[in-house]
């Protein structure tokens, strides 16, 4: 297949042409579960491919899934919920987490993801935070939510065999359907208009939630055409959560293009992704380097005996290194492009399957078509090749992925420089207009496809009576990219015990999550700090 060179395909690129596909073109009112589903309902098949940590599997169509996206918009309309008020979701990788998500959509609510390995601390926060009216969960994990019941929020719970997991007071989430009203009216909504909240953890302060748009459906078309070339003949896997941004989004706009989508309920193990995608002949696969690098480190002789379909491998969430691109080209004969992305821009530089482009190992690609990217300094000016710089976006009229921050005050459109957009991140742009990732600004953790912010998990530490201060940094980690490190100062009544270690990791299990505990545990007399009393924790990650 010829491939069209990127620079014909940047140039020419048009958002009307997004719009016309989604329908969108003459509308100024829109409503993206309509767009998702019950418009595909009419010409595509299969909407999702489940399959079950029990080995259990089920087959949805999108001509099932729209009459239950439309009960599910009842029943958050006979509890009053309405347009604009926000749905917070705590549910695993099932199929009544897409019938949540694209019913609260349905009803004009805003949807606020969580993900299920989170604490009641940190589910607290997101729930109060955004001053949710609702929680749809899942009895698996309902034990994880905090008491509500003062603060007057429904809970809706998916129910195990025989009611399992239904609480006193709990909304069953199937009766509901089952005593809804079988019709509902998608709400009419404003491309500009609020559909999710998505908490996106900060070195300092509580996470903050970013505002995506009911845009975002269009926002993301480019990476999806070009950056993975979908097609509706596909089998897409993405491997990202649904309660994270980009496994929401994956999900969301592959169906919006008709594309069905595979769900994976268990957490991918290496030896799980090789045999699913050998068995469920996947053609495109999204997922994390530490997938990759899982893979990779079963050996050449396990990773190349196998017969796949595959012809696209997308990555995020953190830089792909060169030897994982190297490895994948000479076992799979496919080149994993890496994609750069982030909460308040989505998916705006990229390496490309739909067009011809080389990809340079270690380089995170060239801006999508419809996207205008920059390394800018602090006042917003461009800075020449190879200096390093902020990651900056200029918003388009039709573009548009998120409306700023939510309950920020100080800067409710987001943080700028200039006119340009910035989330955060630093890098620098080669010679040749290709973006490379040099780190954070600030002091967010990446492990594993997670961004885990260090106050959060620096707050948990200080739970334990022994400690006194404690500061959290992430460490280079060949497998997870970082690994939570923490220093801590404990009182002077206690001494460092390996019984007191683990008692610290249990803390931010038990209130945080298991994917956010540290790996390493240093003691320490006191922490390098400013003349201010503020942590310097670039001085801890030169010594971790």
């Amino acid at each position: 297949m010829v491939r069209p060179s990127y620079q014909k395909v940047f140039g020419s690129f048009e958002w009307r042409n997004v719009l016309r596909a989604l329908g969108w073109e003459s509308r100024t009112d829109i409503n993206i579960a309509e767009t998702i589903v019950d418009r595909n309902a009419r010409t595509h098949g299969v909407a999702l491919y489940w399959h079950g940590a029990g080995g259990e599997q089920e087959v949805i169509t999108f001509r099932e899934l729209a009459p239950l996206t439309g009960r599910f918009a009842s029943q958050l309309a006979s509890i009053g919920v309405g347009k604009g008020d926000r749905v917070v979701g705590v549910l695993p990788r099932v199929p009544e987490t897409l019938i949540a998500m694209l019913g609260c959509f349905k009803a004009g609510a805003v949807y606020v993801p969580v993900f299920t390995a989170f604490g009641p601390d940190a589910i607290r926060f997101r729930v109060s935070d955004s001053g949710a009216k609702a929680i749809v969960t899942h009895h698996s994990v309902r034990d994880r939510l905090p008491d509500l019941r003062e603060d007057g929020v429904s809970v809706i719970t998916v129910a195990g065999v025989r009611g399992r997991g239904i609480r006193r007071g709990d909304i069953s989430f199937w009766q509901g359907l089952d005593d809804a009203e079988g019709t509902f009216v998608p709400v009419p909504c404003r491309r500009d208009e609020a559909a999710v909240i998505l908490y996106t953890s900060g070195s300092t302060g509580q996470p903050k939630g970013v505002r995506l748009a009911n845009n975002f459906v269009a926002a993301m078309w480019p990476y999806m055409e070009f950056g993975l070339a979908l097609r509706s003949d596909d089998m897409f896997w993405p491997t990202g959560d649904p309660g994270w941004g980009y496994g929401l989004v994956c999900y969301m706009v592959a169906m919006a293009m008709g594309v069905p989508v595979m769900c994976v309920e268990a957490p991918p193990t290496p030896e799980t992704v090789l045999t699913l995608l050998e068995e469920q002949r996947i053609t495109t696969f999204a997922t994390v380097p530490t997938v990759l690098r899982g893979v990779m480190a079963l050996g050449e002789e396990a990773v190349s005996d196998r017969d796949l379909a595959l012809r696209c491998v997308g990555s995020c969430g953190e830089p792909l290194n060169a030897e994982v691109v190297d490895f994948f080209r000479r076992v799979w004969r496919v080149t994993s492009l890496d994609h750069y992305g982030s909460s308040e821009f989505g998916m705006p530089v990229g390496n490309y399957q739909a067009l011809e482009l080389a990809v340079k190992p270690g380089s995170m690609g060239r801006p999508m078509p419809g996207y205008v990217m920059a390394i800018v300094d602090d006042d917003g000016n461009e800075l020449p090749p190879e200096t390093i710089g902020h990651i900056g976006q200029r918003r388009t009229a039709e573009g548009y992925y998120s409306l700023g921050y939510w309950n920020d005050a100080a800067r409710p459109d987001g943080e700028f420089r200039g006119d340009w957009l910035v989330a955060g991140d630093l890098g620098r742009k080669d010679q040749d207009g290709y973006f490379i990732f040099e780190g954070r600004s600030d002091d967010v953790i990446n492990s594993a496809g997670y961004r885990i912010g260090p106050f959060e998990v620096e707050s948990a530490i200080l739970r334990h009576p022994a400690v006194v201060e404690a500061a959290v940094v992430g460490k280079p980690d060949e497998r997870r990219g970082e690994i939570v490190t923490a220093h801590v100062v404990l009182r002077p009544d206690h001494r460092e015990t390996p019984s007191l270690r683990q008692e610290i990791v249990d803390i931010v299990k038990a209130t945080l999550g298991k994917h956010q505990f540290p790996r390493e545990i240093t003691f320490v007399e006191d922490l390098p700090k400013t003349e201010s009393g503020k942590i310097q924790r670039f001085r801890l990650r030169q010594v971790s």
